[in-house]
């Protein structure tokens, strides 16, 4: 499609005319049309003066200073966004952190605590082998003490049960 010059520029809308005013290249704008503004730096300085004024500057100056702050806008938001994501993160951690400490601290407690109940086992445990210890010695001193009484009564009955054996068995040799 020819791209020109609106011929009727005093005819035009203020759409029209702001796009003929820019000096963008246009075709005849009718219902249904599509206007079609210069991308690149030699479609628009084909339809330029080489050497533009300070006035003429102005829009596209305003342009670049727009694009300029949008940019940083986005930049901006970006950041803040990207800030904000640190910030939960830091939080997580934290929170993170509190929870693993306390898991050390609830497991540091419970080490402590059997490790009292173990001392606690072993003391009575320890007691009860001690206390054995001394019923086995007092048991075996009964023991002797039984064996001693029964070698001293049989013993003592058996020597005299013994002199009669052999008196029986002297008169029954001769």
């Amino acid at each position: 499609m020819e791209q020109t010059k609106h011929p009727k520029a005093e005819t035009l809308t203020p759409i029209e005319a702001a796009a003929c005013d820019i000096r963008e290249p246009t075709t005849r704008i009718r219902t249904g049309n599509l206007v079609l503004l210069a991308a690149d730096e030699r479609a628009t300085a084909q339809g330029r003066n080489p050497n533009p004024s300070p006035v003429e500057r102005w829009p596209d100056l305003l342009e670049r200073v727009q694009g300029a702050a949008r940019y940083i806008r986005d930049v901006e938001d970006r950041a803040q966004e990207q800030e904000t994501h640190v910030q939960d993160l830091l939080r997580q951690v934290r929170a993170d952190m509190d929870a693993a400490r306390a898991q050390v601290q609830a497991a540091e407690r419970e080490t402590h605590e059997v490790h009292a109940q173990a001392i606690k086992l072993i003391q009575a445990a320890e007691d009860r082998a001690a206390a054995a210890e001394e019923r086995a010695a007092a048991a075996e001193l009964m023991l002797q003490r039984i064996a001693e009484t029964i070698d001293a009564e049989f013993v003592t009955q058996a020597g005299p049960q013994d002199a009669r054996t052999r008196a029986s068995a002297t008169r029954a040799a001769s």
